[in-house]
C-alpha cells in the first residue's frame, strides 16, 4: 500500500486478501485505494497495480464517462442510484475484454474520510447457463446463478483485532450469504442478518449454542466424521448439506467451513458460510430432465450417453478393462410408423425401450448418472429416432457382448401391439440390428468408438438385419465361434454327449481309496473341451441346470456300477455350480438321482464353494439343510480362498472341508502354508469335520499331511483323473 494510508488500511488489505469475490475500495474521487487479490485476478491486473488508478479503467464505454457524475450525485444528494442495490454490470479487464459482473456498492468512513466499497462477483458462468436455460425452456430463466462465495484459500493467520472485526462486520452484515462464526468449542459467537433470514433463527437465540441446533437428521455420523476429519487435516471443508430452519422445514444448502488456527495448529475459530440451494436444485432437476433425457421414452438421450461413455473410458483406462458400445437400430420401424401413424410409432418406441431395459443386465452399464444419490442404472439410451445405445462396461472378453446382443435380438423378435383411437393392432413385427465396438481394441476415444460401432451396425443391416456384428473381422470370428460353441453345447446337453472322469481320494488311515470326485469332460469332435471353456458358457446360458442334473444322475449311477466290481459302494463327490445351487429345482434333482441310482445317500457328497453361500447366507443355510435332510453329505470346496467367517462356518450343516491346493503346493517348506494347513486340520477336528487335501503331488506333501492326521488326500501323486473303466483296479489295490 502507499505511504499515505494508516495501520487500519493494512489490516483491511489482509482481510480483503481472503475474500473469494472481488472487493475494491475507492475514495470519493473514484481513485482505487485497495483492491483484493480476487479483484486483481478478475480484471487480470498484476498484484498491487490497480491501487492509485481511477475506477473507470475497469468500466467499458459509456459507463466510464457516467461514473463520476453518479459519484458526485451520491455525495451531494445521497443514495439514489449507485449504493445499496445489487446490479448487473459489465467490467473491463486489462486486455479490454468485457466481464459480466454482479456489483453491490456500500459506503463507509475510514479515518473520517468517505469510502466506497464495491463488491464484485464474476458471473460469466451464470450468463452461459442462462443462455442454455433460454434455449431449453424460458420457464427455467429463473435459475439461480452459481454459488457466489467460496473460500479458496486456507486462512493461516487471523489476528483478532478491533479494526479487523469492524471491517469484517461491515462486509458480512451486508452479505447475501449466511455467515456463522464460532469459538474453538464450536459455540456460536456471531451470525449475520442473512443467517436469520435464511434459517428463521434469531441471533439472540443462537448465540452460545452450537450450529448443530439446526441439524436436519438426514446425514449419518460417518458424514460428520469425514467433515471434521477434513477440517482437522486441511482446515477446510465444503459441500452440499441439508439443514433445518426454525419452523422445522428442511432445505439444502451449500456450506463452506474454515478452521482458523494459530501458529501451533490450535483452533481459534470456525467460520461458516452458506447459501440456500432450494431453487437451484429445482432448476437443476428440470434442466437435467430436459437436457439429458428423452421426452418420449424418459430414457437418457445422446448427450447423457456420451457423458457416461466418457466416464467409463476413464474408469477403463485406470483399471485396464474393456468397454463396449452397442448401437441398436430398429428394422422395419419406418414402415410401421408410416402404416399406423405417428402415435402408434411412439407407442412402439416406448415398448421397445421397456423391452431393452429388461433384456440388458443391470450389471451392463447403460448411461447412468453419477450425481444421483444411488447412481442407479438407466437401462438404455435413446440416441436417435429409432436408435438406441448400450454401454457394456468391464468386459472380460469382447465376445462376451454376444450374450447381451443375443438377449436383445430375442426380445425384439416377439410381436408388438399398439392401441389406436379406433382399434387395437396386434402382431406388429419389428427386429433389431446391432453394431458393436470395443475399447481399446477398436478405438481410442469416444467418437472413434461410436464410429466403428456405426460401421458394424451398417454391416449388420447389410446382411438383412435382425442380427449383430462386431466391428473387426477377428471379433466376428470369435463371436461366431462362441455362437457355434453355444449351439454345440445345447445339442450336447440335449443328447447327453458328455463323459465323466473320476479322481480317487485316499483314506490315510487305511491307505486305501475310498471315494472319488466326478469331473465332467466334453468330447467335441476330435478334441476334449476343457471345463474352463464351456462351464462359464453353460452358466451364462442357464444350460448348467440340465447339465448339472445329468452329472448328478450319471455320477450316482457310475458309483453304484463300480460297487458291482469292487464289492462296496465308493463315496462320490459332485461339484455344484453357483447357479445350480440357487435353482429351486435342486432338491428335486438330487432326490431323483438318489432314487434312480438307489445309492445310499450318505455316499454322496455335494461340494459347494464359500463364495456361493455368502450372497444370501440364510437362504443358503436353508438349501444346505434341505440337502442334508435327504441324507447326502456337504463339503466346502477350495476352503480358505473365499470369505466366509468362522461364525458362519459353525452354522453351515457341512461334513467336510476341502483344503485348496494353493495351500498344499509349497508344503512342507512354505511356513505360512504349513501353519494354515495345520490350523485348518485342527479347526476341522474341533468342529467334528473331515478334511480333504487337494493337489497332493509330492511324497513330502503326503508325509506332512499324514503326520498332521489329515484324513483324506487326492492329487496326481495318488491317482490322476480317469474314466470309470480304470477305477476298479485303483479301488481294489492299496496305495504304495
Amino acid at each position: 500500500m502507499g505511504a499515505g494510508f494508516g495501520a487500519g488500511t493494512v489490516f483491511n488489505a489482509d482481510l480483503l486478501a481472503v475474500a473469494v469475490d472481488g472487493i475494491i475500495i475507492t475514495d470519493r474521487r473514484g481513485i482505487i485505494l485497495q483492491a483484493n487479490q480476487a479483484a486483481e485476478a478478475m480484471f487480470r491486473y498484476a498484484p498491487g497495480s490497480l491501487v492509485g488508478s481511477p475506477i473507470t479503467v475497469l468500466m467499458p464505454d459509456p459507463e466510464c464517462y457516467r461514473h463520476p457524475d453518479h459519484v458526485a450525485e451520491y455525495f451531494e444528494h445521497g443514495p439514489r442510484y449507485m449504493v445499496g442495490a445489487t446490479r448487473e454490470v459489465e467490467g473491463l479487464d486489462r486486455a479490454g475484454n468485457k466481464i459480466p459482473l454482479l456489483i453491490s456498492v456500500s459506503s463507509f468512513e475510514e479515518n473520517n474520510e468517505p469510502r466506497l466499497a464495491a463488491f464484485l462477483h464474476d458471473f460469466s458462468e451464470r450468463k452461459r447457463v442462462e443462455r442454455v436455460l433460454k434455449d431449453v425452456n424460458s420457464e427455467l430463466e429463473r435459475r439461480v446463478h452459481e454459488r457466489t462465495a467460496q473460500l479458496e484459500k486456507e486462512v493461516e493467520r487471523h489476528r483478532q483485532t478491533i479494526n479487523r472485526l469492524d471491517l469484517v462486520n461491515r462486509v458480512v452484515e451486508r452479505a447475501s450469504h449466511a455467515v456463522v462464526i464460532t469459538d474453538a468449542d464450536n459455540r456460536i459467537l456471531y451470525v449475520n442478518p442473512a443467517y436469520e433470514q435464511m434459517t428463521g433463527f434469531k441471533r439472540k437465540n443462537v448465540i452460545g449454542r452450537k450450529p448443530s441446533l439446526s441439524k436436519s437428521g438426514r446425514h449419518d455420523s460417518e458424514f460428520y466424521r469425514r467433515m471434521w476429519a477434513a477440517l482437522d487435516k486441511d482446515l477446510h471443508w465444503e459441500g452440499e448439506i441439508w439443514d433445518r430452519s426454525e419452523d422445522g422445514a428442511v432445505f439444502p444448502k451449500f456450506l463452506s467451513i474454515d478452521r482458523l488456527a494459530d501458529e501451533h495448529g490450535n483452533t481459534k475459530n470456525f467460520i461458516a458460510m452458506f447459501h440456500d440451494l432450494s431453487q437451484q436444485k429445482a432448476s437443476e432437476a428440470e434442466i437435467e430432465r430436459l437436457q439429458y433425457y428423452d421426452s418420449l421414452t424418459t430414457l437418457p438421450n445422446r448427450s447423457l450417453f456420451r457423458h457416461r461413455l466418457q466416464h467409463e473410458f476413464e474408469v477403463s483406462r485406470r483399471q485396464g478393462t474393456r468397454v463396449g458400445v452397442m448401437l441398436i437400430n430398429l428394422d422395419r420401424f419406418k414402415q410401421a410408423n408410416d402404416t399406423f401413424g405417428f402415435p402408434a410409432g411412439d407407442q412402439l418406441l416406448v415398448e421397445v425401450a421397456e423391452r431393452l431395459a429388461v433384456a440388458v443386465r443391470r450389471t451392463d452399464l447403460v448411461a447412468r448418472q453419477q450425481s444421483r444419490r444411488e447412481r442407479g442404472p438407466d437401462i438404455v439410451s435413446r440416441v436417435g429416432g429409432d436408435g438406441f445405445a448400450v454401454i457394456l462396461n468391464d468386459l472380460k472378453k469382447p465376445e462376451n457382448a454376444t450374450v447381451v446382443a443375443s438377449r436383445i435380438l430375442k426380445v425384439m423378435s416377439r410381436p408388438f401391439s399398439v392401441q389406436t383411437k379406433t382399434e387395437s393392432i396386434d402382431d406388429i413385427f419389428l427386429q433389431a440390428s446391432i453394431g458393436i465396438g470395443i475399447f481399446p481394441d477398436n478405438a481410442s476415444d469416444i467418437d472413434e468408438l461410436v464410429k466403428v460401432a456405426e460401421t458394424a451396425l451398417r454391416q449388420a443391416k447389410a446382411y438383412g438385419g435382425g442380427e449383430f456384428r462386431f466391428f473387426s473381422k477377428s471379433m466376428n470370428e470369435d463371436s461366431a465361434a462362441r455362437a457355434r460353441m453355444e449351439s454345440d453345447l445345447r445339442r450336447a446337453v440335449a443328447e447327453e454327449a458328455f463323459t465323466l472322469y473320476y479322481q480317487p481320494k485316499l483314506n490315510l488311515d487305511t491307505n486305501r481309496f475310498c471315494s472319488m470326485e466326478a469331473l465332467i469332460r466334453w468330447p467335441r469332435g476330435d478334441e476334449m473341451v476343457s471345463p474352463a471353456e464351456f462351464i462359464p458358457l453353460a452358466e451364462e446360458t442357464n444350460l448348467i441346470v440340465p447339465l448339472g442334473a445329468w452329472v448328478l444322475r450319471r455320477a450316482c449311477l457310475d458309483a453304484v456300477a463300480l460297487s458291482e466290481r469292487t464289492g462296496r459302494v465308493p463315496g462320490i463327490a459332485i461339484n455344484l455350480s453357483a447357479r445350480q445351487f440357487r435353482q429351486p429345482g435342486l432338491i428335486d434333482a438330487v432326490r431323483s438321482a438318489l432314487e434312480e441310482s438307489a445309492i445310499p445317500p450318505e455316499k454322496v457328497e455335494l461340494e459347494i464353494t464359500e463364495s456361493m453361500v455368502m450372497d444370501d447366507v440364510e437362504t443358503a443355510i436353508e438349501t444346505m439343510q434341505a440337502l442334508r435332510d435327504l441324507g447326502v453329505r456337504l463339503a466346502i470346496d477350495d476352503f480358505g480362498t473365499g470369505y466366509s467367517s468362522l461364525s458362519y462356518l459353525k452354522r453351515f450343516p457341512v461334513n467336510t472341508l476341502k483344503l485348496d491346493r494353493a495351500f498344499i503346493r509349497d508344503l512342507p517348506h512354505g511356513t505360512e502354508d504349513a501353519a494354515i494347513t495345520e490350523a485348518v486340520i485342527v479347526l476341522a477336528k474341533a468342529l467334528k469335520l473331515e478334511v480333504v487335501a487337494e493337489g497332493v503331488e509330492t511324497p513330502d506333501q503326503l508325509a506332512f499331511l499324514g503326520q498332521r492326521n489329515c484324513a483324506y488326500v487326492q492329487g496326481f501323486l495318488l491317482a490322476r483323473p480317469g474314466p470309470l473303466e480304470v477305477m476298479p483296479d485303483i479301488f481294489l489295490s492299496e496305495f504304495v
